[in-house]
């Protein structure tokens, strides 16, 4: 069985416990996009008070993973169309410039180990298996680019990328999208910058226009946090 973040916790640190396990539930779409999050349902359900709950809703807001209504709660943010392409643009320059970085020394065992996971997946495999593994891979090159600053940088957007990528990839072919890993991990491994940065850019750009697509297609979701 999954493990469930929101299970009661107990911890001496217990904000900063409370915000990443909220937090987790934000990112894995446990609490979905457009959902309040009620102080008292998660206190109960974190087996906490609502002082570190409500504390962690705050900080989360100052990420983006939640925006505070006044008068209504605190909501799971659904990025809006222009939300979505201005978030994917940086997300492009930033993320090919670590592939820039990645393939002046490529971990070459581990590239070789994604391109077997990627290489097995076709439209048949589970959405849930593709974005694991694709969340996984994404970080593993942030972190070896060397960069510590692009790393956190790239993780918090990716964060918000992700309150929408386990509806958007409905929208795509996971043959496709493991076609991408692997050829961009095909240029990594023979260190040739330019190819992997065309290709990420490729890449990216499907998985940008996946989201707009998804967004395109439920209005509904950003008319309920209007209301």
């Amino acid at each position: 069985m999954a493990k469930n973040p929101l299970s009661p916790t107990r911890n001496v640190d217990l904000r900063q416990i409370v915000y990443e396990k909220i937090k987790e539930a934000v990112v894995e779409g446990i609490i979905k996009p457009g959902e309040r999050l009620s102080e008292v349902e998660l206190a109960d359900k974190l087996a906490v008070s609502r002082t570190p709950v409500r504390e962690a809703i705050r900080q989360l807001a100052q990420t983006g993973l939640v925006t505070l209504e006044p008068r209504k709660g605190a909501y799971v943010a659904l990025p809006t169309i222009e939300d979505a392409s201005d978030l994917y643009e940086l997300r492009a320059h930033l993320e090919v410039l670590a592939v820039r970085l990645v393939a002046e020394n490529p971990p070459l065992s581990e590239l070789e180990r994604y391109r077997t996971v990627f290489a097995s997946m076709d439209d048949s495999t589970e959405s849930s298996h593709y974005l694991e593994e694709d969340s996984k891979f994404h970080s593993m090159l942030y972190e070896a680019s060397g960069n510590k600053y692009l790393d956190i940088m790239l993780k918090n957007i990716a964060d918000l990328v992700n309150l929408c990528r386990h509806y958007s990839v409905e929208n795509l072919s996971l043959t496709i999208l493991a076609e991408d890993h692997v050829k961009i991990i095909d240029a990594l491994k023979k260190r040739d910058a330019p190819e992997a940065e065309r290709l990420m850019r490729i890449h990216l750009e499907r998985s940008r226009e996946g989201l707009v697509q998804y967004l395109r297609n439920h209005p509904e979701k950003t008319a309920e946090r209007k209301r």
